[in-house]
């Protein structure tokens, strides 16, 4: 009987112990690691200087996007657009600070099917009613990340989690900041053909990378602690960044250097290590690849489609086209874009202003540096690129042989087909994801555009008391 009864208990164990690796293999944990203003500056995107050694070893054993692309070069839009899988116009958030309605879903909603528990942890920007999709909410400063991480886990008790971590890195203001130590040489940074190479920028570049080494520490910690956990091996990890590097040129602009983002993806069983994917992504399809994985079918309003096939076959194509836009940030704009693996077409809503700043570079040594060089007329051809006036309407490079964007090719006759081609992708998919001419909103901006300036009344829902905002 004892036998019996052992035999029993033997298969009894062996059932639960199926039906938990059956769950877990069905149900993988999401953690998705977002940085604030990150650009391209990481070792495995090629940057030597920067000391990245935690990301750099997710992206070895896992899967490099090398031409991954934001909708937006903004924050809270481009953070709103990758959760809710859609276009930040279409759901009204395309302006900075702008706080998501209650009728859009994000993720987390999703995934509550499925029985997910979901936090936002660290930088938040989704407003009340995107928080309010979370299991867990809690903002603090970086360097509770990992502190913040193991509370969270702690609480899902079991349950699959989706975790989106939001750090503050490397957002300004640089210097000072406890736990950012002052570990990289400014004579070894890499100093972008669009800044001024002067010591100042040097110097703030390399404040730039220690924040994004503390970032990269704390992701280190939060990996540490899956795999003392042991559900390391069950979880997706995705990084990226919002938008790019906060210097002239780069964020909130359509031009590659405002775009273009990290995306790696790490997960042990199901991305083959030092895989390499450079064909064309876009972060609109990272709801729908989420959902996909945790088995939720895709919602209608999402626009893009899963790419968890290319966790296994790199062969795959991507996109045909990529498409973008930048609305109001200090300043205001109305400029679309789409991009092609070899070929950008950028239209300007208000080519009759000045190339637009945001205020949290207007007093930056980088920007100061070229407004220096311009009086004295010492600038090469990309850094006279941002004081261009007036500007283009209609901008066209050739990517391949131009990747910083200053040679507009669109009044060669020879590139005028491609431009149609190009301009009629563009208007189609203004018309399939509803967006609005230039004319409908116009709002005054809150920063100098020749000098940078900053003159801020607060945050945009305040605006129209002040009488500087008309819907």
């Amino acid at each position: 009987m004892r036998i019996k009864d052992s035999i029993i208990l033997i298969l009894f164990i062996l059932f639960i112990q199926f039906r938990l690796s059956a769950n877990s293999k069905k149900n993988p944990n999401i953690l998705v690691l977002i940085a604030d203003d990150a650009g391209m500056d990481f070792g495995c995107y090629g940057n030597k200087v920067i000391q990245t050694p935690n990301i750099d070893r997710l992206a070895t054993n896992g899967m490099v996007c090398g031409n991954a692309f934001l909708t937006t070069p903004q924050s809270s839009p481009s953070r709103t657009s990758i959760l809710s899988g859609q276009f930040a116009h279409t759901i009204g958030t395309e302006d900075l600070h702008t706080e998501l309605n209650d009728h859009v879903q994000l993720i987390p909603s999703y995934l509550k099917q499925k029985g997910y528990y979901s936090g936002l942890l660290m930088k938040q920007h989704l407003g009340k009613n995107g928080n309010n999709q979370f299991d867990y909410v809690r903002e603090d400063n970086d360097n509770k990340a990992p502190e913040l991480f193991r509370e969270f886990l702690d609480k899902t008790n079991g349950n699959p989690f989706f975790a989106w971590v939001a750090f503050h890195d490397p957002h300004r203001p640089y210097g000072g900041d406890q736990g950012a130590k002052k570990i990289h040489n400014p004579d070894d940074v890499m100093v972008p053909v669009y800044f001024s190479d002067t010591n100042e920028t040097r110097e703030e570049i390399a404040l730039y990378y220690d924040e994004i080494h503390r970032m990269d520490k704390n992701i280190g910690n939060m990996v540490s602690e899956l795999e003392k956990r042991g559900i390391l091996e069950n979880t997706l990890i995705i990084f990226l960044s919002d938008n790019g590097m906060p210097f002239p040129r780069a964020k909130a602009t359509v031009y590659d250097s405002g775009i273009r983002t990290p995306f790696i993806m790490y997960w042990e069983g199901h991305i083959k290590p030092g895989a390499k994917y450079d064909r064309l992504v876009s972060v609109i399809d990272l709801a729908p690849t989420i959902l996909d994985i945790a088995g939720v079918d895709k919602p209608a309003e999402m626009y893009g489609r899963s790419i968890q096939p290319i966790f296994t076959d790199q062969s795959l194509p991507g996109r045909s086209f990529i498409f973008s836009e930048r609305n109001w940030h200090d300043s205001d704009e109305h400029i679309r874009s789409v991009r092609s693996e070899r070929y950008k077409l950028i239209l300007n809503g208000y080519p009759e202003l000045l190339f637009p700043i945001t205020g949290d570079y207007s007093k930056s040594p980088a920007w100061r540096d070229l407004l220096k060089g311009k009086e004295m007329g010492i600038l090469n051809k990309y850094q006279k690129a941002i004081f261009e006036f007036p500007r283009y309407q209609v901008e066209l490079y050739d990517l391949m042989t131009d990747p910083y964007e200053v040679n507009n090719l669109i009044d060669r006759e020879e590139y005028q087909q491609i431009a149609f081609e190009m301009n009629n992708a563009l208007l189609k998919w203004k018309e399939k994801t509803n967006d609005y001419p230039s004319f409908k909103k116009r709002r005054s901006d809150f920063i100098d555009r020749k000098s940078g300036f900053f003159f801020n009344f607060g945050h945009h829902r305040d605006y129209k008391k002040y009488g500087y905002w008309n819907d």
